[in-house]
């Protein structure tokens, strides 16, 4: 799966490496750039660019691609958390709502990302 394809649910249960994990977080978020989102990542996603607890029920019940070995649920979220920090410290993310006033969820912290300011995915 190349980084521009859209986000393909099998693969983002079936992914094995960081670099696989980013695929998928990135075609996640382009997603839910989306009006016409086939997983409702734009209404699901409570105002942010990227919401893995959404990402992790999207996936959570799908069955992986045939020839891959998937992880375990708790290993694939934690795979995700890891690769969403090192995008944040890449500078493509920032932790948070997209306004200082955005309403937020007090229990999202590490969960819910931006995209940074002239970041296009």
């Amino acid at each position: 799966m190349d980084s521009h394809a859209p986000f393909d649910d099998r693969f983002a249960r079936s992914v094995q490496t960081p670099e696989e994990a980013e695929i998928v977080l990135h075609a996640f978020i382009r997603e839910g750039q989306q009006a016409d989102s086939q997983h409702h990542v734009r209404e699901k996603s409570k105002g942010y660019d990227l919401y893995l607890p959404w990402l992790m029920e999207v996936v959570e019940y799908v069955i992986p691609l045939e020839d891959h070995e998937p992880l375990g649920l708790l290993e694939l979220q934690q795979l995700y958390l890891d690769v969403a920090w090192r995008m944040v410290m890449k500078g493509v993310l920032r932790p948070g709502p997209k306004m200082v006033n955005a309403a937020t969820d007090t229990n999202i912290y590490g969960l819910a990302f931006t995209l940074m300011q002239g970041v296009e995915i």
